[in-house]
């Protein structure tokens, strides 16, 4: 299987060893060196991996990444020179999914890469079924899209994640914990912002497809997917 990253460094010559390296093991290799330039590559193309440096001439990643989280639910893998635990924390916070500390070692920066990208590939393996319909609702299980009426609800995938987890427990809070070790299958580390957002994004779409269904929010409970 052939993977796309994007990488995301503003030394120039850094950027390109990397890129020679990562393109030698197989990969094909995107690039960006600045935070502009990155919004403007995930509107043009879907990474299956983000390698995104935290420090860049126009700002800092991590003030910027709402927006990347908009166009993209790739895995994100911060290079950063923080060395505090909770400046760490803070970027896992933000929405990335690990780091590597600068200076690093290239072969470990490609043991990390290739270990995320097998844990996507086993995440996304789909079952035999290809889909199924609940409701309203037609779910492609290859395609990780919903439609209602023959419409694509035009869903990212942690979207589509979620809305396959709550059709499948309709009536039934489900706690911001379950919801994220669900999804990104690791533990949550108190910030609950990234299921914040996606429910947000996923009410909506709901909301304008006229689908009668709503999500709503229970206080010391979490989400409870309602018809009506």
């Amino acid at each position: 299987m052939s993977y796309t990253i994007l990488l995301v460094e503003d030394d120039p010559d850094i950027m390109w060893v990397n890129k020679d390296v990562f393109e030698s093991d197989g990969y094909t290799v995107i690039t960006a060196g600045s935070i502009k330039e990155t919004l403007l590559r995930l509107r043009e193309a879907n990474p299956d991996l983000i390698i995104l440096d935290l420090k860049l001439p126009d700002g800092n990643s991590l003030d910027y990444m709402s927006e990347i989280r908009t166009s993209s639910d790739s895995p994100i893998l911060m290079l950063t020179a923080m060395v505090e635990k909770d400046d760490r924390i803070a970027g896992l916070r933000a929405g990335g999914d690990d780091y590597i500390s600068k200076p690093y070692d290239i072969e470990e920066l490609c043991a990390r890469v290739a270990a995320f990208l097998r844990r996507e590939e086993l995440h996304c393996s789909k079952p035999p079924a290809d889909t199924f319909k609940y409701g309203p609702f037609l779910l492609d299980i290859v395609a990780s899209q919903a439609y209602m009426n023959g419409e694509s609800l035009d869903l990212s995938g942690k979207e589509f994640s979620m809305l396959q987890i709550f059709v499948k427990n309709e009536d039934k809070p489900l706690s911001k914990d379950y919801l994220y070790e669900t999804i990104w299958k690791q533990e949550m580390l108190g910030d609950d912002k990234p299921i914040r957002d996606i429910v947000y994004r996923l009410r909506k779409k709901l909301e304008s497809s006229k689908s009668g269904y709503d999500i709503v929010s229970t206080r010391g409970e979490g989400y409870t997917f309602i018809e009506g």
